[in-house]
This record gives structure tokens, sequence and C-alpha cells, in this order.
């Protein structure tokens, strides 16, 4: 008989809506063992220094509401992560420092958040000449994927990383990391329902777009076009882990699990945390994953969550080569057997053991335009 995992350790992190009847309606369903430990947000303006969405995707609130809803939180025991996670760069000019300084203020000593979520090295450094014990988390747009990477961070004494997408699927990596925190006194935390692109060439150029404009089509039109092209990209991509594979990290030593969404709308998070914390979901995976809410992506692509048992624990770790070889595969396989089907008639055509578009439909066509 095997032995029921311990599910005590495990968190979930959940994007903020500024709604507290999401969080009510999540906290009284009170689905599963594992329980919810922080919610994740910033105003969508950014002020000086921005964050890692597009502003008009985001809920936007007064301070004032941003701070009852702060104390909410606070009442019915949640943590608060604030982001500051855009790739700040200082530029000398003492107008910027001045707003950064308000907006600091404000942040550290009015909404006091239990932790600061950052990207910028340097805008580490002087937070902590502001506040030397504030935890800080890095963020996943810094990028880190090795001990080495991470090192020039240590000096701030962070408190827990989000790596880099792409080292999901990557054990060694990951699990170095992993021990390397255990001694650092640091956390790892993993993002499951972020389906970026594995080793995306437009993922720095997209997060310094973010920080001057409030729309980002092209960039997601650009990814989502070459996941409907080769759809072995749903499985390559690092930073999605099934409901199910929770218990796969939780042996490498992974405790903190982040939900992504906050451009999704509060209605869906309800459903998509009820899977984390039930660790079993029975439907189309697609419906789970943070992308782009404008393409209505799980009205468009079926991908069956349940077909996939097994995929993740026999996931190659010899090169890059193999995992593409294994992810085609097991997209052939999942076509084959309608369990992966795309609903406006495009056609796919298997080509040694790949599975590549061959006619897009009209709503496919639309993302090539």
């Amino acid at each position: 008989m095997n032995k029921k995992p311990d599910l005590s350790q495990i968190n979930l992190t959940i994007p903020c809506h500024w709604n507290s009847n999401v969080i009510n309606k999540i906290l009284n369903a009170n689905h599963g063992e594992i329980r919810i430990a922080e919610v994740y947000g910033v105003l969508s303006d950014g002020n000086p220094v921005g964050h890692g969405r597009a502003k008009n995707t985001v809920v936007s609130i007064s301070r004032e509401k941003a701070l009852n809803f702060r104390l909410y939180l606070k009442k019915i025991g949640l943590k608060f992560t604030y982001l500051l996670n855009a790739p700040f760069d200082f530029n000398g000019n003492q107008e910027q420092l001045n707003k950064l300084d308000e907006y600091l203020n404000w942040i550290i000593n009015t909404l006091k958040p239990d932790a600061l979520t950052i990207s910028s090295l340097d805008l580490m450094k002087y937070v902590r000449k502001i506040d030397s014990k504030i935890p800080i988390y890095i963020s996943t747009i810094a990028g880190i994927k090795s001990i080495g990477d991470l090192k020039p961070f240590m000096d701030i004494k962070p408190s827990r990383v989000i790596p880099h997408h792409d080292i999901g699927k990557r054990w060694y990596e990951l699990k170095e990391l992993v021990e390397y925190g255990k001694k650092n006194l640091f956390s790892v935390e993993m993002m499951t329902t972020e389906s970026c692109l594995f080793e995306c060439p437009n993922r720095k150029k997209h997060y310094k777009y973010l920080i001057k404009e409030n729309k980002d089509s092209l960039f997601h039109s650009n990814c989502n076009s070459k996941k409907l092209t080769y759809p072995r990209e749903y499985l390559l991509a690092g930073g999605i882990i099934r409901p199910e594979d929770i218990v796969f990290y939780k042996e490498m030593g992974i405790n903190f699990f982040k939900i992504t969404g906050r451009s999704q709308s509060a209605s869906w998070l309800p459903m998509v945390v009820k899977a984390y914390q039930k660790m079993k979901y029975k439907g189309n995976l697609i419906r789970l994953l943070d992308i782009n809410p404008a393409m209505h992506a799980e009205k468009l692509i079926y991908l069956d969550n349940n077909s996939l048992d097994g995929f993740l624990r026999n996931f190659p770790q010899m090169g890059y080569q193999d995992t593409v070889k294994y992810c085609d595969e097991w997209m052939v396989k999942l076509y084959n057997k309608k369990k992966f089907k795309i609903s406006d008639q495009s056609i796919y055509s298997t080509e040694g053991n790949s599975l590549i578009l061959k006619k897009a439909g009209k709503r496919v066509s639309a993302f090539f335009d």
C-alpha cells in the first residue's frame, strides 16, 4: 500500500484580484489539506517600478482600497506579498528617485506587506538600505536558472527564490537550487500555471516592453502561434505543473507553489485553487493555465489532463532533443486518441514523431495574422 504523502508543509500562493468575496469563497470551500499561505499583488500602475503584467490587464484600485484589502487579509490570517518585479533600472534622474522613495515609503510603512517580490538586484540593494529585515523574494523575471545565477543576489539575503520557468522540468538544476536554499535559508517556489514557451527568445524583451506599454498582445500572439504550430510546447513548458504532480516536487523538497493569473478574471481563481488543493483535476488542462484571457484558450484548445498521468515522472533529462522527441511522441499519442484537439477545424499531421499544424482554422489563423 502506498504511503499517503505528508501535505502539511505544502503552501499555495495565489494572485490578488483585490476581491474579498473570491478569497472568502476559496477559504470557505476548504478543499483538501493544502493550505493557502499568501496572496500576491500590486497596484496596476506599478508607479515608477512597474510589474510583470500589462497595466490594463490587471485590476485597477486606489491606494486606500488596496490598504483596506491588505488589512482584510491580515485579519483572516493570510500573508500578502507586494510585487516590484519589473526589470527596473536606475537612470540617475532625481525625479525617478523621488518617485521611487515615495512609492517605497508607502509600500513599506503604510501598506506593510509581509514580503516584497523583486527582480532587479539594484532595486533589492536599494530596498535593503531602507529596510534591512523585510523578506525579499527573487522574482522569476530575474531569470535564476542555477546557483551561479543566484550568487550575486545572496548579499541581500533572499527569503525565497522563484526560478526561471525553464528549469521546471530540469531536475538536476532544480535539485541543486533546493539544496543550496537549505544551506542558505531560503525556499524555492515553483509556478504551476505559467505556460510561457521553453527557452522563449522574446522573454527579456517582453518584460522590458511592459514597463512602458499597456498592451503586449503581439508577444502573446507570437507565443501562441508557436504553441499551436507545435503543440509539444504545452508539454515542454517548465512553468506548468499539473495538480497531480505537486507531490513529485514536494519529494524534491519544494513546499511553495505559485498559481499565476493576475490577468485572469477573479471568478477563474476558485476553480483553479480547488484543483491544486485536491491535487486532482478532471478536464481540460488549458482551463487551469494563465494564458492571455483575450484568447479564450479553453474554448479553442482541449488537452485532457488525466491523459498526462505518468508524463512527468518519465520526463527525459539527457538533452533538449530528447525532451522534444519525448513531448512530440506524447502529443501524437494524445492527438490520435482525441485527448488533444482544436475546436476550429484546424488540421494537424504527423511528420516523423512530430505533430505539426498543417492547415489553420479561422480562430487559429488570427494568431498568425
